[in-house]
C-alpha cells in the first residue's frame, strides 16, 4: 500500500466514523417512541411502540460495533499490519478497504465465515 492510499484510507475512517457518531446521536435521540409501551392506547399501539424502540436500539447497537471497528482500524491504519487479512496473511486489495475500511480479512477469507 502507498502512503497516499494509506492516507486516504485514514481520512476515509475518520469520515466514516464522524457520521457514524453523528447518525447514533440521531438515532438515539429519535428512537424515543412518542407513545410509551406503558401509557400506549391498544394493544395495537403499545405492540408498535415495543417493536419502534426495539428496531431503535438494534440500529444503535449496530453502529456502535461499526464505530468500535472502525475506531480500532484508525489506531493502526499508520501500522504495517493494517490492510493485510489476519487469516492468510495476503494483501487486501485496496478496492475492499475503500468499501469497507474496517476489514480484517479478504473476500476469499471472510467468505469462508458466511454460513
Amino acid at each position: 500500500m502507498t502512503p497516499q492510499q494509506r492516507q486516504e484510507l485514514k481520512q476515509l475512517l475518520t469520515s466514516e466514523l464522524a457520521t457514524l457518531k453523528e447518525e447514533l446521536t440521531a438515532t438515539e435521540d429519535g428512537t424515543k417512541p412518542a407513545v410509551t409501551p406503558d401509557s400506549a392506547i391498544g394493544r395495537i399501539s403499545r405492540v408498535e411502540a415495543m417493536q419502534s424502540r426495539h428496531i431503535g436500539e438494534a440500529s444503535a447497537r449496530a453502529r456502535k460495533a461499526r464505530i468500535s471497528r472502525l475506531a480500532q482500524a484508525l489506531d493502526i491504519v499508520e501500522d504495517d499490519d493494517y490492510g493485510y487479512c489476519v487469516a492468510c496473511e495476503e494483501p487486501i486489495p485496496i478496492a475492499r478497504l475503500r468499501l469497507v475500511p474496517e476489514a480484517t480479512h479478504c473476500v476469499a477469507c471472510a467468505s469462508s465465515f458466511e454460513p
